[in-house]
């Protein structure tokens, strides 16, 4: 490589995506943040998102980068699908050079530093992987509806489903149905009928604060989904952790929540992340460069 040459590392998900900057030499340059990047969702969208956040971290930068000098190296949301990770790849980049894997294998190159070990993500989606033999392994992550099991996305269809039955009658009008009504403004199912409609990912997460009193509180039909979230997490913990001198990393916001009720076995195993996904999106590119596969 020649010495002009810079990285930017992007880790980009449903709701936005972060860019970094970096020398050769693993110094931080910038930073910046755009919109979402998911390329299963629209990989017009998620290129547009991209090409700002570069834009962005290369004018805070204030060192007249052009993109012609950047290798970009992106973790991106809908990228463990093989046919549009090929396809995004091929698109009209301005970049000397562009690598993409999945934002789980980007994160989970950070959180160990390019070494073995593995990655629960739970926030607005889950998806858990181990990397292993170099090769990563993964579990879930197939998106939602269809799976994110756990995940705020989930637990807020949950309780959508369950106040529906509600106002059928189907179900108790207790504290989760206030919350969910609440958080609608809603009298009619019609109500929350419309507005699920034009829902995604982020719109039923978006639920989830309005649970989470109700948790603390012990209600019933609220720990009931969270014991069976948990109990999907201690499954994914359990089939990652098949070595017993892996480690694991939690990453997202609901880990805070579910991680000290996993079992004791897999508490003893987790650590802290080393690095963050924008790095671990560097790190994966430059190991492809060094084995001529970049």
């Amino acid at each position: 490589m020649s010495k002009d040459t810079y990285f930017i590392g992007i880790d980009g998900g449903g709701s936005r995506c972060r860019a970094r900057l970096e020398d050769q030499d693993g110094n931080l340059l910038a930073a910046a943040q755009s919109g979402p990047a998911n390329i299963i969702r629209s990989a017009e969208i998620a290129e547009a998102s991209i090409i700002d956040a570069v834009n962005k971290a290369l004018n805070a930068a204030e060192l007249a980068i052009s993109p012609s000098q950047v290798i970009l190296c992106a973790g991106l949301a809908g990228a463990n699908v093989n046919v549009a990770q090929q396809a995004f790849v091929k698109r009209n980049w301005p970049f000397k050079a562009v690598f993409v894997v999945s934002d789980l294998h980007a994160a989970c190159a950070g959180a160990h530093a390019g070494k073995e070990g593995a990655v629960i993500v739970c926030g607005t989606g889950s998806s858990a992987t181990q990397f292993a033999n170099g090769i990563f392994t993964d579990f879930g992550g197939h998106g939602f509806p269809i799976g994110d099991k756990a995940s705020g996305a989930w637990l807020g269809l949950q309780a959508v489903k369950l106040t529906l039955l509600g106002y059928d009658d189907l179900a108790p009008k207790d504290a989760l149905f206030d919350a969910v009504a609440g958080h609608f403004k809603s009298t009619h199912s019609q109500e929350i009928v419309q507005a699920c409609a034009g829902f995604n990912s982020n719109d039923y997460a978006a639920i989830v604060p309005a649970l989470l009193p109700l948790y603390n509180s012990r209600n019933e039909a609220v720990v009931g989904l969270f014991n069976e979230g948990l109990r999907y997490l201690q499954a994914l913990a359990d089939k990652a952790l098949c070595q017993q001198d892996m480690n694991l990393c939690l990453i997202g916001g609901l880990t805070e929540l579910y991680g000290p009720r996993l079992s004791e076995a897999v508490q003893a195993r987790i650590t802290p992340c080393a690095l963050i996904p924008e790095q671990g999106a560097i790190l994966l590119a430059k190991q492809a460069i060094t084995a001529g596969e970049l």
